[in-house]
């Protein structure tokens, strides 16, 4: 293999410009060489070793190859090829330029080439800047050539030269659309040297097609319109087509891409019943055409079928479940977009709406509802632009919830001596279902209440006689089959009043007419006087659930009395007082709710210390207690009578000992020890079977302190009478 032509010319300018170069060039030069020259010659090698292992005989003459070994031929040859290069371009780094030639212009910056397509006929337009330094006697030349797609170019490279230093762009004009073309741009600085940019391939857009001819409607469903076209008269190559449609009542413009492009195409999602405008263009790779002829075109009704199998089930107080099946609806009959639900309440008050968001909801949950209310539920299926008819109606009922409060809640005291009020109230706005009764817990407040049950249709209560001077609370449930409501709270305090103790109370068992059991009652004058008396009585009970009986004398001399007792076996506790001359008979009657109802207040009314004393007569024995026993004293203990007809075990204030009113044992009616009257059982620490009214209970120690009905004792602060107090035991 010889020499390429480009190493001889090489070697022949070396050796003629030799005498021009320093000593260091040359050997710079002449390293490069060697380097040239091996890579040259191993690369030979490689060509004839392969040449020969292929069976390919070299040309005459030709000498036997080297030794040279390589694992590829191709990798091998690359990597010469590379080597030869490097060394060819450190080679030009020395040798660049002859002594006393001038070197060549730098060469234009920035070029742009661009390309346009009109009327058929394509054009492209190059810009770039001029090199800097600008040399003198500077020109351009614009070189371009046509090539195909892969860069190859078939013929020979036009040129325009550009005299005027100043023009730093060219046209070039008459090109074919959709062509590749090369291009680039040198610059010349005198007649031999020259400098040229990177050259670059541009293609020439397509012609812009016309519009398309003869668009017509193939077909039509209720959600869809096919459509076809024929090609534009002017299409060069049409990359895809543009439909354009939107409704007739001026709905937004909607677009469909056809690509690839095809001369038909199916829209779809479109509104039954509606009526649509559709136009196509055509677009190349130069921009789109301009559009064809309109039509227009109705879509098909659809009226969707109501969903099936609709069920209802109660979640919880304010929810249900509904549930259902989606209905058959066949290809092409129409696209249901959701499911309605209307609903209403058992009285028609008012009517609501849910929507599911799609059509692929076969349940909801329909939530802020009343409890224990009935509901009647329809479903119905919607379109983008109406909806079907309804199915079968559906009732439900949401569970139950416990009532709300009552309403308007007032408090009066109905009777002054002895206290007695009186509350009413209207139903609770809610009460989710039948009531099954009101409840009303009171007391004293902050001790024992008591809990009374009042028929639901009733909306008064009248309480028992109560303790003077007392705050008492009273909240009200209303109660349903699901239970207690939120209360309403009241609170009242008693007033205070004048008290009127007879001395000496004593109360006897006897028998009256008709084999009757009646209690004999008898006192002494009081020290002042008096208008009549009041007797005030009930049967003993450990826990008090009855209520005071009242029996009024108005004879100021009466000295005795006798009254029936209902239930002979019971024990019974007795109350005498004196009816003072009144000076004022007026007294407030309306008490005042607590904050909870109608804001805070109390009623009270007088200061006279109110006293009395009690008499304890087992069997109609008779037995005295001083009106004046001292604070903490206790009744049953050796200031009374001693009792030895009692039997042991038979009488209920006996805690199970012979003497049950031995003072020095261990007391039965102390709630603070251990006997049968304290927690052990189940009666609660400091509880009081004296304990007159009803909100107190039977809480309470027994004390000498003035009670609010006056005496020398009270029985856990709770006598609602005051005077003296009597209790008849039976064993």
């Amino acid at each position: 293999m010889k020499n390429s032509v480009g190493f001889q010319f090489l070697v022949i300018v070396f050796v003629c410009i030799q005498n021009l170069y320093a000593q260091n060039n040359f050997i710079n030069i002449n390293n490069h060489l060697d380097k040239i020259m091996l890579h040259a010659q191993v690369l030979k090698d490689a060509v004839l070793t392969e040449m020969n292992k292929q069976g390919i005989q070299p040309g005459p003459g030709a000498p036997p190859p080297g030794n040279v070994a390589y694992a590829s031929f191709v990798d091998e040859v690359a990597e010469r090829l590379r080597l030869l290069e490097d060394s060819i371009s450190g080679l030009s780094g020395i040798m660049n330029r002859c002594p006393n030639q001038p070197s060549a212009p730098s060469p234009p910056t920035n070029v742009i080439a661009e390309s346009a397509t009109a009327d058929n006929v394509s054009s492209i337009v190059v810009r770039w800047d001029a090199p800097k330094p600008v040399p003198d006697n500077l020109q351009y030349k614009v070189y371009f050539a046509a090539v195909d797609e892969s860069g190859y170019q078939p013929q020979g490279e036009v040129v325009f030269r550009i005299c005027d230093a100043t023009q730093t762009s060219a046209s070039i004009t008459d090109l074919s659309p959709r062509s590749h073309y090369q291009v680039r741009v040198g610059t010349v600085a005198g007649v031999v040297t020259e400098s040229s940019s990177v050259p670059q391939v541009i293609e020439t857009p397509d012609i812009i097609p016309s519009a398309p001819q003869n668009l017509r409607i193939e077909g039509t469903t209720p959600n869809t319109v096919t459509l076809r076209w024929d090609i534009p008269e002017i299409s060069g190559v049409v990359s895809s087509y543009v439909l354009y449609y939107r409704e007739d009542n001026g709905g937004p413009q909607m677009t469909e891409t056809v690509d690839p492009p095809t001369l038909f195409y199916t829209v779809n999602d479109l509104s039954e019943g509606s009526r649509y405008q559709f136009d196509v263009a055509a677009r190349s790779n130069n921009g789109e055409g301009p559009r064809s002829i309109p039509v227009e075109v109705k879509t098909i009704d659809f009226n969707p079928p109501h969903p099936l199998d609709l069920n209802c089930t109660s979640l919880n107080k304010t929810s249900v479940l509904l549930t259902w099946q989606k209905p058959l609806v066949l290809p092409g009959d129409g696209i249901i977009r959701g499911f309605n639900i209307n609903y209403t309440d058992e009285r028609y008050r008012d009517f609501f709406l849910f929507k599911t968001p799609t059509a692929e909801f076969t349940e909801a949950v329909i939530s802020s509802l009343e409890p224990a209310t009935v509901y009647y539920f329809q479903a119905s299926s919607r379109t983008r632009k109406t909806f079907g008819g309804g199915g079968a109606v559906v009732m439900c009922q949401t569970k139950a919830d416990a009532p709300s409060k009552p309403r308007n809640v007032q408090i009066e005291l109905s009777r002054l001596d002895p206290p007695q009020l009186t509350i009413k109230w209207i139903p609770p706005y809610h009460t989710y279902g039948p009531l099954t009764n009101y409840t009303l817990h009171w007391g004293v407040k902050n001790g024992a209440l008591r809990k009374e049950k009042i028929e639901p249709y009733r909306l008064r209560w009248d309480s028992d006689y109560l303790d003077d001077a007392t705050v008492h609370e009273f909240k009200l449930f209303a109660v349903n089959a699901e239970g207690f409501g939120e209360p309403a709270i009241v609170q009242f305090t008693t007033p205070k009043r004048e008290t009127i103790v007879p001395p000496n109370v004593t109360v006897d068992r006897v028998k009256g007419p008709n084999n009757t059991t009646m209690l004999r009652v008898k006192w002494d004058p009081p020290n002042q006087p008096v208008e009549g008396y009041r007797i005030l009585y009930r049967k003993f009970e450990w826990v008090y659930t009855g209520r005071w009986k009242l029996k009024e004398l108005n004879d100021p001399n009466a000295l005795s009395t006798e009254i029936v007792v209902d239930e002979p076996n019971y024990s019974h506790i007795v109350v005498v007082r004196g009816t003072a001359k009144r000076q004022n008979p007026n007294f407030p009657m309306m008490g005042q709710m607590n904050q909870q109802m109608m804001g805070g207040g109390r009623m009270s009314q007088g200061n006279q210390q109110m006293s009395g004393s009690v008499m304890m007569n087992p069997q109609g024995g008779n037995g005295m207690m001083s009106p004046m026993m001292g604070s903490g004293m206790n009744p049953m203990a050796n200031n009374m009578n001693q009792m030895g007809n009692m039997p042991s075990g038979m009488n209920p204030m006996n805690g199970g000992m012979s003497n049950p009113m031995n003072g020095g044992m261990s007391n039965p009616m102390n709630g603070g020890m251990g006997n049968p009257m304290n927690n052990q059982h189940g009666m609660g620490g400091g509880m009081n079977p004296m304990r007159g009214d009803m909100g107190g209970g039977m809480g309470g120690s027994i004390s000498s302190q003035g009670g609010p009905m006056g005496g020398g004792m009270q029985m856990g602060g709770s006598n609602p009478f005051g005077g003296q107090m009597n209790m008849q035991m039976q064993g």
